[in-house]
């Protein structure tokens, strides 16, 4: 591949990346891309956004919520006519992205640095983002649970399919209350029953959420006086023990390191 088709093909991907998340970061889509975030893939990454802009398929904005300030970048309606036309068509069949540019939010900008950092951690694996599963491009896009005596509908914020199933990821980019916290061990229990959930990764973006391990292995473990019936402390102690793993997100490089719980 010479250097005229290697930066075609370079455009193409990231093209279909930010298809698949709406809107996307120089960082994110640099660990799509390359597997890595450092100066040099950051470099080669805006190169291919500056052809991308100047060519009219992509718009760009910064991130006024970002610690970075990072520039975001979205497709254009020529942008989104080229995706149709070679079989990579916008979620929703929108006809351009600048909505989601327009209303780029923190949650979903987490949701696109964890999937991105989990395509470099999970390179042979499939994966849906947050959009995606929104838009039910997703094998799993909601899973139903009792809490409280209400059924309720749990959506995950990413999923990745692994040999043996889908890991489902919840973003943890603030702290959660202590209620929201039963619901989703209310929303695992029914993960275990349903089968095709295999691993439920929670992934920490802000400082705010960093003890959510010790949270969840203290709401799954039950003493003998916790008047829990002996079924659901069993339960628990399969989740915690086969299900839970939780990670850091560097905000810089995008990578996902394990946290010990």
């Amino acid at each position: 591949m010479n250097k005229r088709e290697q930066g075609m093909h370079y455009r193409v991907q990231m093209m279909k990346a930010l298809a698949r998340l709406g809107y996307a970061s120089t960082r994110q889509l640099a660990k799509m891309l390359w597997r890595q975030c450092d100066g040099s893939t950051r470099k080669m990454t805006g190169r291919t956004l500056r052809w991308l802009l100047e060519s009219g398929y992509i718009v760009t904005r910064r991130d006024g919520d970002s610690v970075n300030g990072e520039q975001l970048a979205a497709v254009t309606a020529a942008g989104a006519a080229w995706l149709a036309r070679n079989g990579d068509p916008l979620p929703y069949g929108k006809a351009h992205a600048r909505d989601w540019l327009r209303h780029a939010h923190s949650h979903r900008t987490a949701c696109n640095s964890v999937y991105a950092a989990a395509v470099g951690l999970f390179p042979n694996k499939g994966g849906w983002s947050e959009l995606e599963i929104r838009a039910g491009l997703a094998p799993l896009g909601q899973l139903a649970y009792s809490f409280d005596g209400a059924v309720l509908g749990k959506i995950p914020d990413v999923l990745l399919e692994l040999p043996g199933g889908l890991a489902w990821v919840e973003v943890e980019n603030g702290w959660r209350s202590d209620k929201d916290l039963r619901k989703v061990v209310a929303g695992m229990r029914a993960m275990t029953v349903d089968k095709r959930v295999t691993e439920v990764h929670f992934v920490i973006t802000a400082a705010g959420a960093k003890t959510i391990g010790a949270r969840l292995r203290k709401a799954l473990t039950h003493g003998s006086e916790s008047g829990w019936p002996r079924q659901v402390k069993e339960l628990d102690a399969q989740i915690l023990a086969q299900y839970v793993r939780v990670f850091t997100l560097n905000s810089e490089t995008l990578e996902l390191s394990p946290v010990a719980f």
